[in-house]
């Protein structure tokens, strides 16, 4: 059991099922806009105590991690032209935060086209030392992203930077900064493409699948909720471009794997998550619940049947957001936790979400400071009593 994780999902939950009524969250809201100078104020402090501490204590949190270093052997290993989705060159320990580690090699547990984006980033910024190179690209990573949350939320600078920079300094050291940018640039893309935002929705999307593979749950969830309207409008073309769409998202993440063996890349990076014994070396943890299930033999049956009754009871669902949030609530209480990385995928979607709502609410509010029209039957004008027509 991770308590810091746990504390962190049901934060997350309660504001999204507070959200769910939306009196409820039309309130909270409110109440943090009548806040928001004290709240800011609070996150400028916060921020600039965590870059403080991030600046003092950098090698402590290197030794806390062991994404950087299995990155490093990925890369370094790719460069030498060893395939790492093969051999065991990637070093990782089983007890996290623990002092003096227990250190095994396995496989690279990553995605291709997240080896294949820090490879470049190596090359790029490799003259800056290990592991300062892959913590900047880390930052650029979800400095970009965060750059594009804010530009579809409209949030002022001002109180937006000191949670941006929490973010990107927690993530630092954490390859989730790469599926982060896919996926608030598949948002993005919907919200903002002039270019069939619905189909490059879906392709950015699948991209992030191919950096990690937590990412699946807002791709599915994307394709059905697009399937779903298109199908109901019966839309052939829009419903025709969104089978393409996954279709080249398909292709790519093929011609991604192919120099890897398409094998060694599923058992490395999708398998492992399956089963205790593919997963003996490294962290494990989470909920109550997936301790639970996790010592199954039924493990992996357990969480795709949950995953794919929730997918289903989401058609119900009228916001996408909330779809995306219900998958991602049962997926991180039944699978096994490894990282915090998957709760990036709540974060932003309950960020949209609560933008959602606030944005309907100002314009509920917009609507009700408008004069409104009287209607002459109901309120004659006082002339007409004396109006010669009347006579």
């Amino acid at each position: 059991m991770d308590l810091f994780y746990n504390g962190i999902l049901v934060v997350i939950v309660s504001i999204w099922v507070i959200g769910l009524r939306s009196a409820g969250m039309g309130r909270l809201v409110a109440a943090l806009k009548k806040r928001a100078t004290l709240i800011t104020v609070l996150a400028w402090i916060a921020f600039i105590a965590f870059a403080v501490s991030f600046v003092l204590y950098f090698s402590y949190f290197e030794e806390i991690h062991d994404i950087d270093n299995a990155v490093e052997a990925a890369v370094t290993s790719l460069e030498n032209g060893v395939n790492p989705y093969e051999e065991y060159v990637v070093p990782r320990f089983k007890g996290k935060y623990a002092p003096n580690p227990a250190w095994s090699m396995g496989p690279y547990n990553y995605l291709p086209l997240d080896l294949m984006v820090y490879v470049g980033a190596h090359e790029t910024l490799g003259f800056l030392g290990t592991p300062v190179w892959f913590v900047v690209a880390n930052l650029v990573f979800s400095g970009a992203a965060l750059y594009l949350l804010r530009r579809i939320t409209d949030v002022g600078w001002l109180s937006f930077a000191p949670f941006a920079g929490i973010v990107m300094l927690f993530y630092s050291f954490d390859n989730a900064s790469l599926t982060l940018l896919f996926m608030i640039a598949s948002v993005y893309a919907r919200n903002r493409s002039k270019f069939h935002p619905e189909a490059m929705s879906i392709i950015l999307m699948s991209l992030a699948m191919m950096t990690k593979i937590y990412a699946i749950l807002p791709f599915a969830v994307l394709v059905l909720f697009d399937l779903q309207a298109n199908v109901v409008a019966k839309n052939i073309r829009k419903t025709a471009e969104v089978l393409v769409a996954v279709a080249l998202g398909a292709v790519i993440a093929l011609l991604l794997m192919l120099p890897f063996g398409v094998s060694n890349v599923l058992d490395a990076a999708v398998f492992f998550h399956g089963s205790e014994a593919a997963r003996v070396g490294t962290s494990t943890g989470g909920t109550l619940l997936s301790e639970l299930t996790f010592a199954s033999d039924y493990y992996v049956e357990i969480t795709v049947i949950a995953l794919a009754a929730t997918l289903f009871a989401g058609l119900m669902m009228r916001n996408l957001n909330d779809r995306v949030l219900l998958v991602t609530v049962v997926f991180l209480l039944v699978a096994i936790k490894s990282s915090l990385a998957p709760l990036t995928v709540m974060g932003v979607f309950l960020a949209l979400r609560l933008w959602d709502i606030s944005c309907a609410r100002a314009a509920k509010d917009v609507l009700s400071d408008k004069p409104q029209p009287v209607s002459p039957e109901a309120d004659p004008p006082k002339e007409s009593a004396s109006s010669p027509l009347g006579d």
